[in-house]
């Protein structure tokens, strides 16, 4: 017995190469395969007489682990010296399998239940030449479990990738069902590598010249798919060897020992890709029906160049939303139900299923930054006009020549415009929600109240974990879950806080904005699209506003004390703010008093670059234009126009829900009441839930490359103040441009 136990041990030593047909030689692995009288220690060493698939999605193992207690895989060696002695069995705890140095309570966390280990060193090669730390011993390994009130054992089957068939090929490195499956392995071998033709016997103080050791060792534990009871297939253990000779001795080994956790994931697949399919559709028309509405809005009768571009900006953001939706949902659903287990039946996603949901959370990253980008685009190029109401005031002057008084009329001041351009300029970057806020509260409860340890591939969920408990490798999955889900919570936090609270207490800035448009008696003309925008009525109640203190401070009274009209729109209403559709002739009245001094605006500009300074006839047409439309628009507002008016009614619920206008506009506008904030949509303020999803995009983005939260708020921070930056600087060229004021007042 002893003797062929020898035998075994020599074929292990040769990683079970064959040789014979290929070298011509007889080596010890075909000698045991001739011997024909001795069929059970020939299986000992081939357990692949049958197909690896056959040995390994067995049902032997009757075995039913749970998270909830705990549990642990328990495996026992058979150890064999090199001259074939049996050595008794041993438990794999404490570290008998892995030769890195760690401490006990890390290398048993390996056979913990549903643990994703994975533990790695550089050893010095030189300290492989030690037999007493690291003697050649060879295992058999068995699986303990119980079954009829017994204990029970079972053989555990062993890939070396390193093997060779009969023709050379290193078929174990390839599919299941190629592998040669086999028994006995070893660890490390300092013996084998020594100069003497009687090594087992006579080779006792010479020193090996090579020493192969088990460089990577991976123990695969797979569910049983039919079954949610928590059983599983039998485990296999994958070992790929490698060598170091004498001379590279002082070099360091990469020496790894790892646990995975596998089950069928067909089903998962396949509802990943149904609701990957079902989200995908409705973003195609929900962007499709966006690009309807702004050609409506847009007056495009054709579907021409800039529709097709806007399309795909818009599809971009639907599909970005779903696709978030998707990946969100899908972590957050594996989060919730791997910590929440008991019987085991889920395990940590791989495979396609994961390379898929990595893929379409990047794609959403990306399509959401062109969402961003083409918000920025769009607010940066609308038309928007500041009405002055005010109108100059005749005041008494003496003649000193002929001793007569006679009356002036006053030019009305500039400044109110000013002072209005530069709050809208400041109101365009000014998002809803506190950015810095934001991102601290974030890190708070990933990093200092411990939620990112929730992220762990192991059962555990608990967020306080002690730093002598071994800490399994950080999901990527389940930390864009987390962070998302605390990202999206600060947020809503924030969001009601701001909109139930401070507005309401504090400050609403675009309320504000609002206010100061009826004390400066200045109205705002916004045109998002060719024909439709928003409209902000500032005329003041009182019919004038460029005045003293003393007065202004009397107009105000009057207001708190009831004894003027309103300030709405219309007779005795408050109304201010109203979406607008514009009439057609109303738009290319506009273009032809606008696009004139665009013009000439530009030629300035090219003559400004070239160092030749502005014209003053770039000057004079542009304060004629701004009268002209200045008129124009009051004009309009004031219905005195009889073929250019416009109605003012209220949406209805399809119009609200759908966020469209059914109402034709040739002739007549239509001014629609609104909840006070709908033109807050060109700027940032009212697209706080496109930037929102941007930044928890971005923060995961970064976390999934670097795998640090701390980064990921700080470059998310950054990024976010460059994307604010650039709507800032966009905006306020485009105010000067198109309000006509000169962006040397913009501040």
């Amino acid at each position: 017995m002893t003797a062929c136990q020898v035998l075994v041990n020599m074929c292990s030593l040769l990683l079970y190469d064959l040789g014979s047909s290929r070298t011509g030689s007889s080596q010890a692995c075909t000698l045991l395969n001739d011997i024909s009288d001795i069929n059970p220690f020939k299986k000992n060493v081939y357990l692949t007489q049958e197909d690896a698939e056959d040995l390994i999605y067995v049902n032997d193992i009757p075995t039913s682990f749970t998270f909830s207690p705990l549990m642990s895989l328990e495996f026992v060696a058979g150890e064999f010296n090199i001259n074939g002695q049996f050595l008794g069995f041993k438990e794999v705890t404490g570290g008998l399998l892995q030769i890195c140095d760690h401490p006990e309570n890390v290398l048993d966390a390996a056979f913990v239940f549903g643990t994703v280990y994975s533990r790695s060193c550089d050893l010095k090669a030189l300290k492989l030449w030690d037999k007493i730390k690291y003697p050649t011993l060879f295992y058999d390994l068995y699986m303990k479990y119980r079954e009829n009130s017994a204990d029970q054992l079972h053989t555990i089957p062993i890939n070396v990738l390193n093997y060779r068939d009969n023709r050379g090929n290193q078929v174990n490195r390839g599919g299941m069902n190629s592998w040669r499956i086999v028994k006995r392995f070893f660890l490390v071998d300092n013996e084998a590598g020594k100069d003497n033709d009687d090594l087992f016997f006579k080779g006792e103080g010479q020193t090996a010249t090579v020493v192969r050791y088990a460089k990577s060792i991976k123990l695969t534990i797979e569910l049983q798919s039919e079954t949610k009871e928590g059983k599983i297939y039998m485990p296999y253990f994958t070992i790929e060897y490698g060598e170091v000779s004498r001379a590279d001795a002082e070099e360091g080994a990469k020496i790894s020992f790892s646990v995975s956790y596998s089950m069928s994931q067909s089903d998962f697949y396949k509802d990943f890709q149904i609701a990957t399919g079902v989200v995908c559709s409705l973003g195609f028309l929900y962007g499709v029906y966006r690009t309807w509405v702004w050609s409506r809005r847009a007056g495009r009768v054709n579907i021409d160049f800039a529709t097709l571009m806007n399309f795909l900006f818009f599809l971009s953001g639907s599909l970005s939303n779903c696709f978030f939706a998707v990946t969100f949902g899908i972590s957050f659903y594996w989060l919730v139900f791997f910590k929440g287990q008991d019987a085991a039946f889920l395990v940590h996603p791989s495979g396609k299923g994961l390379e898929e949901w990595t893929i379409l959370f990047i794609v959403a990253f990306v399509m959401k930054f062109l969402n961003v980008i083409h918000i920025i685009v769009m607010q940066c190029i609308i038309d928007i006009f500041f009405i002055d109401w005010e109108r100059p005031i005749a005041r008494a002057i003496n003649n000193q020549s002929q001793d007569k008084r006679s009356r002036q009329e006053m030019p009305v001041s500039i400044w109110r415009t000013y002072f209005v351009a530069n709050e809208w300029n400041e109101l365009q970057g000014i998002r809803k929600l506190n950015k810095i806020f934001q991102v601290f509260a974030v890190l708070f409860f990933l990093k200092v109240v411990g939620f990112e340890n929730v992220t762990t591939m192991d059962p555990d969920g608990s967020v306080s974990k002690s730093d002598d408990v071994y800490k399994s490798e950080m999901s990527y999955v389940f930390r864009y879950a987390i962070a998302s889900l605390i990202y999206i919570l600060v947020a809503i936090v924030q969001y009601i806080f701001f909109s139930f609270i401070y507005e309401r207490f504090v400050e609403d800035k675009v309320q504000q904005f609002v206010d100061l448009c009826s004390m400066s008696n200045i109205s705002v003309f916004i045109m998002s699209n060719a024909r439709f925008g928003y409209y902000i009525h500032g005329r003041s109640v009182h019919g004038r506003s460029d005045t003293n203190m003393r007065e202004m401070y009397d107009m105000m009274k009057k207001e708190e004390e009831d004894m003027c009209g309103k300030r709405g729109l219309e007779p005795d209403s408050d109304e201010q703010t109203f979406q607008m559709s514009v009439p057609l002739k109303l738009r290319a009245k506009y273009d032809q008093i606008y696009l004139p001094i665009a013009l000439e605006r530009t030629t300035a500009v090219g003559r400004m670059e070239q160092g030749k300074g502005r014209t003053s006839s770039s000057f004079e047409k542009s304060i004629e234009s701004y009268s002209v439309l200045n008129k124009f628009l009051g004009a309009f507002i004031d219905h005195s126009f009889k073929d250019l008016d416009y109605k003012i009614i209220k949406k209805s619920l399809i119009e609200n829900i759908l966020d469209t206008e059914i109402h034709e506009t040739y002739d007549t506008g239509v001014l629609y009441n609104d909840n006070g904030h709908s033109f807050d949509q060109v700027l940032f303020y009212g697209n706080e839930l496109t930037l929102i999803l941007f930044d928890i995009l971005m923060f995961c983005m970064v976390d999934y490359a670097a795998q640090d939260f701390v980064l990921a708020g700080v470059l998310t921070y950054l990024v976010s103040e460059l994307i604010t930056m650039a709507r800032t600087i966009g905006g306020k060229k485009n105010l000067a441009s198109k309000t006509l004021v000169d962006d040397r007042f913009l501040i």
